[in-house]
């Protein structure tokens, strides 16, 4: 007998509103995790040849409304579905690209060259640790010595904290990133909604990571919802995606809506 998976009961119900309603709703999705698996290195995740496709069809469906937000620099989200048109936030809401080419957010400015002094003197040593410069924040991997997190943390909050930073730190899965305040997922989703076509919406946003939190409570005091990924952060066994090929399941499932 062929077994075929069924969809979290929350995302086949979802899936029929969006579908009967597609002008009510708002979908947001980080990348890495959500719409891609994770990878060993950032440079090496892949996503299918039909994610892009799928989720301009969507877009389509919901009149412009469905965006990306990630922590990576727009760039590199560009490579993988670009060809979408979506619009984005990157570099937790720190980059945002609208329709039209319409670039926008902060002036962004290079990490101080203290912080990356200090941060490079505690990877170096490291065989297991990998710094990776994103501009204004830096993020410092440690996937493959995972028992080493809470070591990392403790350094990078002590190197803020003497130098007196304008910053902080937010875990992923597997990584740690400094990040200037003020700026979050969270903030990020808040511009969306304030602009069309998202504006007087109901925000759904799905994430796998603590980073994706913020936007989650963005979304749901907004009257939306946060559907989470499992994964290192998100392991209670109740999440409405048990990984990120159900996500690209759900998109598909709305894509498919439209060829109807």
């Amino acid at each position: 007998m062929l077994l075929i998976d069924r969809p979290h009961p929350l995302i086949a119900d979802l899936t029929s509103r969006i579908i009967v309603q597609p002008e009510r709703y708002a979908l947001f999705s980080d990348f890495d995790g959500t719409l891609a698996e994770i990878a060993d290195k950032p440079e090496h995740v892949m996503v299918p040849a039909d994610l892009a496709p799928s989720m301009a069809a969507v877009r389509r469906l919901l009149g412009g409304a469905f965006a990306i937000i990630t922590g990576r620099p727009l760039d590199q989200v560009a490579r993988h579905v670009g060809s979408a048109g979506l619009e984005a936030s990157g570099l937790h809401g720190l980059q945002f690209s609208f329709a039209g080419g319409h670039a926008g957010g902060a002036i962004l400015h290079e990490a101080p060259l203290e912080l990356v002094g200090e941060v490079v003197r505690v990877v170096a040593p490291e065989p297991g640790f990998r710094l990776e410069h994103k501009g204004a924040i830096l993020a410092v991997h440690y996937r493959q010595v995972p028992a080493a997190g809470g070591r990392l943390k403790l350094a990078l909050e002590e190197i803020i904290r003497r130098l007196r930073l304008d910053h902080h730190l937010k875990d992923g899965r597997a990584v740690i990133e400094i990040i200037p305040n003020g700026t979050s997922k969270g903030t990020a989703l808040a511009e969306f909604m304030r602009r069309k076509p998202y504006a007087g919406r109901v925000p759904i946003m799905m994430g796998d990571d603590r980073a994706d939190e913020d936007a989650f409570a963005v979304a749901e005091a907004a009257g939306g919802l946060g559907l989470r990924v499992a994964g290192e952060h998100f392991k209670a066994g109740d999440e409405p995606f048990r990984h990120a090929g159900e996500v690209r399941g759900f998109i598909g499932a709305l894509a498919a809506a439209t060829e109807r």
